[in-house]
């Protein structure tokens, strides 16, 4: 199985493939004209036409941002925070051990510690 971070170089390609093939449709049929617009020619021109060279601009620097991450150590990359890069056998002993580490063990006298904040701020107020 992929990591999350493979996924989304995969959603991003699958993105950003047919958003250039209809930005070039749209330049090739005048919806959209980055030079040479002036006036009159820009008003016909559509606005909501210009979001297409966006995406395909935001999801090549997505891929490029992911690529670049492969050569670091995992942690060191701008992403790692969101979407993961390591190997899934990796991830599940990681996340097994910080389910064991943080089972309910000691859970009641925290919630216990808490109760007792409550009541000394609560009878505190009222003196």
């Amino acid at each position: 199985m992929e990591s999350p971070a493979a996924r989304l170089e995969r959603v991003l390609i699958g993105i950003a493939l047919p958003a250039t093939f209809l930005t070039a449709l749209a330049l090739a049929e005048g919806r959209i004209e980055l030079i040479g617009c002036t006036g009159s020619a820009c008003a016909s021109t559509s606005q909501y036409a210009l979001a297409l060279p966006a995406i395909v601009i935001l999801s090549l620097l997505g891929l490029l941002i992911l690529r670049l991450a492969k050569s670091k150590e995992y942690g060191e990359a701008r992403l790692d925070r969101w979407f993961s890069r390591e190997p899934e056998p990796v991830m599940r002993a990681r996340l097994e051990e910080e389910r064991f580490e943080s089972g309910d063990e000691g859970l009641s006298s925290r919630w216990a510690q808490l109760e007792k904040k409550d009541l000394e701020q609560r009878y505190g107020e009222e003196e």
